[in-house]
C-alpha cells in the first residue's frame, strides 16, 4: 500500500494556530461560494453559521494565534471579527449583496489572505460547492 502525506518524522501535533487556520479557510471558502453563487442549502447555511461563530469566539477569547503577520493584531482580528458578521449576514439571504456590498466583502477576504496565508490561497472545490 502506498502512503501519502509527509513521513512520520516531518509529522507534529495540531496547535491552536492550526485549528483557528482550518476554520478560517473554510469561512472563506464558503462565503467566496456564496458570492459566486453556489448554492446554500440548510446544511451549509448551518456550517457557515457555527464557523463564523466559532472563529468570532476564538478571537475574542484568546486573541490571534499569529506572530508574524505584517499587520496590526488588532486590525487584522477586527477585519476577521467584520467577515464573521458578514458571512452570517449573506448566508441567511435575508441581506441583498449589492455591488458595494460584495466589493466590501472581497476586500476584506483578500487582506485576510494576504496576512493569514500569505503563502497559499484558500482555493474553492468546484465539484463539492455545487451541492448544497
Amino acid at each position: 500500500m502506498k502512503r501519502f502525506g509527509p513521513g512520520s518524522r516531518h509529522m507534529r501535533s495540531m496547535s491552536e494556530k492550526d485549528a483557528f487556520s482550518m476554520h478560517l479557510h473554510l469561512l472563506i471558502v464558503m462565503v467566496r461560494a456564496c458570492l459566486k453563487g453556489y448554492p446554500a442549502g440548510e446544511f451549509r447555511q448551518s456550517a457557515v453559521k457555527d464557523t463564523a461563530s466559532h472563529i468570532y469566539r476564538t478571537i475574542s477569547d484568546h486573541g490571534l494565534p499569529f506572530s508574524d503577520i505584517g499587520i496590526s493584531s488588532y486590525l487584522l482580528e477586527e477585519r476577521i471579527k467584520l467577515l464573521c458578521i458578514m458571512a452570517s449576514a449573506m448566508i441567511t439571504e435575508t441581506c441583498p449583496l449589492g455591488i458595494h456590498r460584495r466589493e466590501a466583502v472581497n476586500e476584506n477576504i483578500e487582506t485576510i489572505i494576504k496576512h493569514v496565508f500569505p503563502h497559499k490561497a484558500p482555493e474553492l472545490f468546484h465539484e463539492v460547492l455545487r451541492v448544497a
